[in-house]
């Protein structure tokens, strides 16, 4: 829908339109937030859902109560921006209760790092999706969930990962479009507003919270909100990342730094400049895209190297971004730091002390940062947890590499935390 002035004078018209285009106006931008489609992708009982939940151990007991709602799982497109304030469209899966008592709050979760482009938090067998299904739509919440530009519905070529502005609109519509998807269904919403996500999704919902308590106060209000295992302090994460890199880094920086140069343009001139050969050969496409993880290393797209020979970063790259804060790949990264906002609403972090992806460091900085600003954020550590603390154990001497720590192991643990001492109270 384009936005329509009222009339006025020829002469003033012609005038007003050259101004216009010549400053780039955004005059004939579609509307943010506005619902494009919608499609009901799946249908859950509550018995269903019970069920489902059985079938996990140990499940049952950190969501604290049987299915209290049915739940219709739904893809929605809608209006936004790219990075470069053009229109664009995205997608999301929302998640209605039904059959049980509202007026319902609204919990904005935003997923963690996909390397597939076909990713979709309304795919009803998407396990992400599957845990805020159970854990807080069958609760009595609304969940929004965007997918992010570069995946699913997105009208955008390529993912600005962790690039935090783009982020933040590409959420906000998607709460706005949500809210007008469910008051349309008869859906009756409390006001009450969570922010959530989990890895890449615990930047993406501080991101969020930053945007909507220094830019949308007039129209949204933040309940609450509970950032997960996120790399806030992003430079420096990086930094460090060089010379000891977490599990999945050679991933993860070429998503970062070719999502980046895609929304900034000023990485490099050429991809060789950062990236060794042969793992330049097509790494600018790579991800996301059809490869899974795992894949893109058996299919040798990547290495497990960072550095030296046969690793994925060249050694002038590193010499450079290590030692001038000011080129470009070190400038762009510190943009997208977080720690440089002041919470206004009541803020809890989470995440497992052993994490080998997003060091708990991030946590650490980011209290310390809010302290230094007057504000009290809560840190939640998984392993201080007494009756979480031998299922952890259990489960890492499983998987005593910790491979399946920060994917599986912590993800439900800080949802639970995070429903019972956060959000449920404030309900």
């Amino acid at each position: 829908m384009k936005r329509v002035s009222q009339p006025v004078r020829l002469a003033s018209l012609v005038a007003l339109a050259a101004v216009l285009a010549a400053c780039g106006s955004g005059s004939d931008h579609n509307d943010r937030g506005a619902v494009t489609s919608t499609t009901q992708t799946a249908a859950l009982p509550k018995a269903a859902i019970d069920a489902s939940v059985a079938a996990q151990p140990g499940f049952a007991q950190l969501i604290g109560a049987a299915a209290r709602c049915d739940v219709s799982v739904n893809r929605l497109i809608y209006d936004t921006r790219d990075p470069q304030d053009n229109d664009a469209e995205a997608s999301a899966g929302v998640l209605i209760p039904s059959g049980c008592t509202g007026p319902f709050p609204i919990l904005v979760y935003h997923h963690g790092t996909t390397v597939l482009k076909n990713f979709s938090m309304s795919d009803p067998a998407n396990a992400e999706m599957g845990l805020q299904l159970a854990m807080f739509a069958a609760q009595g919440y609304v969940v929004v969930m965007p997918d992010y530009h570069g995946y699913s519905g997105s009208t955008v070529n390529y993912h600005p990962y962790l690039q935090a502005s783009n982020t933040a609109v590409v959420s906000i519509d998607a709460l706005r479009a949500a809210k007008k998807m469910v008051t349309d269904k008869g859906v009756a919403l409390s006001g009450k507003l969570f922010l959530a996500g989990y890895s890449q999704g615990g930047h993406a919902a501080m991101s969020t919270q930053r945007a909507l308590e220094k830019e949308y106060t007039r129209e949204f209000t933040v309940t609450a909100s509970v950032p997960m295992a996120g790399p806030y302090a992003l430079s420096q994460t990086f930094l460090d990342g060089i010379d000891n890199p977490g599990q999945g880094a050679t991933v993860f920086t070429p998503m970062i730094f070719v999502g980046f140069q895609k929304t900034y343009g000023d990485l490099y001139a050429n991809a060789s400049e950062l990236f060794q050969a042969p793992w330049v050969n097509g790494i600018e496409s790579l991800i996301p895209g059809t490869l899974g993880f795992t894949e893109l290393f058996t299919q040798g797209k990547l290495p497990l190297k960072m550095s030296g020979a046969g690793g994925l970063l060249t050694d002038t790259f590193i010499a450079k971004f290590k030692a001038d804060p000011n080129y470009p790949a070190r400038k762009r990264t510190a943009e997208n730091d977080l720690l440089d906002f002041k919470p206004t609403s009541r803020t809890a972090l989470c995440m497992g002390s052993r994490d080998p992806v997003v060091p708990v460091k991030n946590m650490v900085s980011a209290v310390t940062y809010f302290a230094t600003q007057g504000v009290q954020v809560t840190p939640i550590d998984v392993e201080q947890v007494p009756q979480f603390k031998p299922v952890i154990d259990a489960q890492v001497a499983a998987a005593p590499d910790l491979s399946t720590y920060h994917g599986s192991i912590v993800p439900p643990l800080c949802a639970s935390l995070a429903k019972s001492q956060v959000f449920d109270p404030l309900k």
